[in-house]
């Protein structure tokens, strides 16, 4: 019983990161599929080529190369962005929001195409 404050907070905080992820990553989402059922291959292809990348590495992965990876860069800790990319919480909703974009895409493509 003493515990119930700490996951009704966790259960908010998960709330925001599925909601921020689902709207970024489906505002993302709806070009990229219109461009994945392109006939013309140049608008087609970076579409493809990101639905690729993305879907294809697992996304603790993807966790780790934005979260620890970025910061490797001298040039990214000295950018006006770092601040929010030294923020956890923004990291996982960036990597959350590119992946249910890359997902989402093929998803619209395909019933596009159905």
């Amino acid at each position: 019983v003493s515990t119930m404050p700490l996951y009704l907070s966790g259960m908010v905080e998960t709330l925001k990161l599925l909601g921020i992820s689902l709207f970024f990553g489906l505002l993302v989402a709806l070009p990229l599929g219109l461009m994945r059922v392109s006939k013309r291959p140049w608008v087609n292809f970076p579409a493809w080529l990101y639905t690729y990348v993305i879907r294809g590495t697992p996304m603790l992965v993807q966790l780790f190369l934005i979260y620890y990876g970025l910061a490797q860069f001298e040039v990214v800790r000295e950018s006006f962005m770092w601040p929010l990319l030294s923020s956890a919480t923004f990291c996982a909703c960036l990597a959350f929001a590119i992946n249910t974009s890359a997902y989402t895409a093929e998803i619209i493509a395909g019933s596009l195409k159905a």
